[in-house]
């Protein structure tokens, strides 16, 4: 009898420490998973939004979703891709936001936007070696290079309707830049703030050409959910309180010598 009385005690102390050793683990697991993580799909070459520097992804995009995801405790995952590869990670879901999106009517019908962090406008540059174009005006009837999966061709139609652009699309900015240096095409459309740091810090031999045109606002896109819902909200607090402690400023004024923001006050 007295056996029995021991095994049973020696079955039930152990059955205690499995136990014990169980919840143990149950609780370094509830700490794992509680780890918030952002997975962001950004290019690999977009100076001077998202560019590798000595293995590192540094760029004024960059700067701006570690400022926000720092400052909503999140660790920022980034997946790199062509700019096609992104938008199509974005729209599958193996992304969860992407850098650098315009925020367009058409693009909200799929997803929904945070609060606008800057506000980008459109320019056209041409070769430095060809000061016979001086506006746009005088490349009607001349190709123009847009990059695939961008808005700018858009923007360019709904600022200029009735000028008679021929536009070729392009899957690398890098390729446009070459050939309009050796004069396949004539012109190229794309985003004021890469073009002015491709020409001041990169010294492509490019000039702008006329004014800037459009005025896109760039956000956080998501997919249309309730939970993303509840994370575009503690963003969009994110991005009101980096813009007003001069936090999105410094990040402009490193990479542009321009503040941005103040164009929107």
């Amino acid at each position: 009898m007295k056996k029995i009385i021991l095994f049973v005690s020696i079955a039930f102390l152990l059955l205690t420490a499995a136990c014990g050793q169980g919840e143990a683990q149950g609780e370094g697991d509830s700490d794992s998973s509680e780890e918030k993580v952002i997975k962001v799909g950004a290019v690999p070459d977009g100076f001077p939004h998202t560019f590798q520097e000595d293995g590192e992804l540094v760029g004024f995009n960059v700067d701006i979703f570690h400022a926000i995801f720092d400052d909503i405790g999140y660790e920022v995952e980034w997946v790199l891709t062509e700019w096609d590869g992104v938008l199509a990670n974005l729209q599958s879901g193996k992304v969860d936001t992407a850098i650098n999106f315009a925020a367009t009517p058409e693009r909200g019908e799929a997803y929904d936007f945070t609060d606008p962090y800057y506000h980008s406008k459109a320019v056209v540059a041409t070769s430095s070696e060809d000061p016979k174009i001086e506006s746009l005006d005088d490349l009607a009837g001349k190709e123009l290079v847009s990059i695939l999966g961008t808005n700018f061709e858009n923007v360019l139609k709904e600022n200029y309707p009735e000028e008679d652009f021929e536009l070729v699309i392009y899957e690398s900015a890098d390729v446009a830049y070459t050939d309009i240096n050796t004069g396949k095409v004539d012109g190229f459309i794309y985003g004021r703030e890469q073009l002015m740091a491709q020409i001041s810090q990169r010294n492509i031999p490019l000039q702008i050409v006329d004014e800037p045109f459009g005025n896109q606002p760039v956000a956080l896109p998501f997919q249309k959910t309730e939970e993303n819902q509840e994370l575009i909200e503690e963003i969009n607090q994110s991005i009101e309180k980096l813009k007003k402690d001069g936090t999105f400023s410094e990040i402009s004024l490193k990479w542009f010598d321009v503040d941005f923001l103040a164009e929107e006050q």
